[in-house]
């Protein structure tokens, strides 16, 4: 009944990653990788990959996108590997785009019982014949399922999704059943360009519910000539964070963020978080498009 969910501080990076609906509301090809060394200095902490990928184009003669989510995880000796393929449908109104996708999926979980370390079995704490406890590896397979809502204007951006609708619990050969809660996800973001300077300013707002756990996530990044920028997150009770990146020319960006928790993980041998991103946007025009959203805010 945990928390399931893994966490990324550069989220407005890849909203895709947790709402469908943003697939293809650039109107662009969109590539991004994250990948994120959690509480380093621990042993068996968590790391986490996702890549993301999402385009714009016509189904059925009506505005859509696609896209594609697969994310590794790992935590302790659990190893999770979710694939999430989308589909958005879009509809104009007026210079904004409201958008609802959907995913569809699966979540294939691992867990490497060869690694428990066990008290002897003439203590009270845990006996080395417990049956409940598995000793090899397991694996399981289930389907997953999600939806999303969001709606972009050029001047700010918002969204709600639920992802594992159907809560999917991965049976391991009737040994041992995870549960996989369903997620709620609220995301928003605003735009505010100072007059006759480059400079823009982009605070967002994330807010996560997982299983009975709740999490927020607020952002205030400044960007220079809408290419390099730096920012900091306030992870509510948990952690800060600073990043900072930039983007070339032809529609590459890297980024980098650093965590720094202030709760007691940090007396418990962490040293804060790592996170890189890489990403690269382009043009693949594979028909004509009436309207098109080219900005990296939407990225």
């Amino acid at each position: 009944m945990a928390q399931y969910e893994p966490q990324f501080s550069q989220n407005m990076f890849s909203r895709v990653v947790y709402n469908p609906a943003f697939a293809g509301s650039t109107g662009r090809t969109n590539l991004t990788a994250l990948d994120r060394s959690q509480w380093v200095g621990m042993d068996d902490a968590p790391r986490t990959t996702v890549f993301g990928g999402d385009m714009g184009m016509n189904i059925l003669g009506s505005k859509s996108g696609v896209g594609l989510i697969v994310m590794n995880d790992v935590a302790g000796f659990a190893n999770t590997l979710t694939v999430s393929g989308l589909v958005s449908r879009h509809y104009f109104l007026d210079e904004s785009l409201l958008s609802i996708g959907a995913s569809v999926g699966f979540v294939n979980s691992a867990f490497d019982g060869t690694k428990l370390v066990f008290r002897p079995s003439d203590s009270n704490y845990h006996s080395e014949t417990d049956p409940v406890v598995s000793k090899s590896k397991q694996t399981a397979i289930t389907p997953d399922a999600g939806f999303g809502v969001s709606f972009i204007h050029p001047d700010f951006y918002a969204g709600i999704s639920f992802l594992h609708l159907f809560a999917p619990n991965a049976n391991f050969n009737d040994q041992l059943n995870v549960y996989i809660p369903r997620s709620f996800f609220l995301t928003a973001g605003y735009f505010y360009q100072f007059i006759e300077n480059p400079i823009e300013l982009r605070p967002s707002i994330l807010v996560k519910k997982s299983g009975p756990a709740w999490q927020t996530d607020m952002n205030v990044k400044l960007y220079w000539q809408d290419r390099y920028w730096g920012g900091v997150t306030y992870r509510l009770e948990e952690a800060w964070a600073v990043m900072a990146g930039f983007e070339l020319s032809n529609g590459i960006r890297v980024g980098y963020c650093y965590d720094i928790s202030n709760s007691d993980l940090s007396r418990a041998g962490s040293n804060g978080t790592h996170e890189i991103m890489l990403g690269y946007s382009f043009d693949l025009s594979l028909e004509k498009r009436d309207k098109r959203y080219k900005s990296v805010r939407f990225l």
